[in-house]
């Protein structure tokens, strides 16, 4: 595939610029904020048009803070300009120039997949698979601390193999280097750089180690195959792949029989939701550690509020 060019000039046209603002309005809780977002949007517009058409784009600073539940991550967010302009180089340079290189098998961060997509690829592989093997095994995958071990020289020298657009570049990079490590949670840039980081990897299992039934959701991924002592092989050499990538796999990654229950985007066996086990206990685990001052109350208020959304999407 060729290196992409004139993307950057893109993210100054108005029409885009309005339709980044009215998502991020959207995607907005605050309603407080969204009626000031939405009262001084003429100033909000012109201001980013004008940054980004003379190329004096400055990244804000972040607002980092931790979430405990399902794991602790550390999540940042920025103000209403930086979003916006987050949005703009994710849909007007990062989508065209990254995404058509990415497998379709790859569900995470892309319009019309997701977490619905990669379950329904696993229950079709499932499917496939018994039909053709009867017994098969399941290599799940997970990477540790995926987006906070990225490696940035990496993924620069991986963007501009796909990008040849120095404006480009130069606003991705500014992004990439406003972090202090590896990519942040809550960017959609790192959302789209996070998908894209991995897609090396996803080659050499589909082309090198010629795995038929394969599905990923950023660093959670399966293979399905007949033996087990194939999937073993696998397993050793997508760790010394990832090596090169400098990324790790964690100690949940390990080979499941096909009538074993495995867990994968939350669900289990049958596609029962596997998040809401125990969850009475977990409760009862971070309370104790808020009474014995092992965590602060905002901690434990997080982890109470995570644990409310598991149980409203059940219903």
């Amino acid at each position: 595939m060729k290196r992409k060019n004139n993307l950057y000039e893109n993210t100054y046209d108005m029409n885009n610029i309005i339709a980044a603002f009215n998502e991020v309005c959207r995607n907005t809780k605050n309603k407080r904020k969204v009626r000031n977002y939405r009262e001084y949007k003429c100033v909000y517009i012109s201001r980013i048009y004008n940054i980004l058409k003379e190329k004096k784009y400055v990244v804000g600073k972040y607002n980092v803070f931790t979430i405990y539940e399902p794991k602790e991550r550390r999540i940042v967010s920025q103000a209403l300009q930086d979003k916006v302009i987050n949005h703009l180089v994710s849909r007007c340079i990062l989508y065209p120039a990254l995404i058509p290189c990415l497998i379709p098998e790859n569900v995470a961060s892309i319009e019309g997949k997701g977490t619905k997509s990669g379950l329904e690829y696993k229950k079709e592989f499932e499917r496939i698979c018994t039909i053709k093997y009867g017994t098969y095994y399941i290599l799940k995958c997970d990477i540790s601390k995926f987006f906070a071990s990225i490696n940035k020289d990496i993924l620069k020298e991986k963007i501009t193999k796909k990008i040849k657009d120095k404006d480009a570049l130069n606003i991705i990079f500014k992004i990439i280097d406003s972090e202090e490590s590896g990519l942040g949670i809550g960017n959609m840039t790192s959302q789209v750089l996070a998908v894209f980081y991995l897609n090396d990897m996803e080659h050499y299992i589909k082309e090198e180690l010629k795995i038929k039934y394969y599905v990923r959701y950023q660093d959670d991924f399966l293979l399905f195959h007949e033996s087990k002592e194939y999937l073993k092989e696998c397993l050793e050499k997508i760790k010394e792949f990832l090596k090169k990538e400098k990324l790790f796999l964690n100690k949940k990654s390990r080979i499941f029989k096909s009538t074993n229950n495995y867990i994968f985007l939350g669900r289990g066996k049958n596609g029962r939701y596997a998040k809401y086990r125990n969850v009475k206990r977990k409760i009862k685990y971070k309370r104790f550690l808020y009474e014995s001052g092992c965590i602060p109350l905002r901690n434990f208020v997080n982890s109470i509020r995570c644990y409310e959304s598991l149980l409203k999407d059940r219903k």
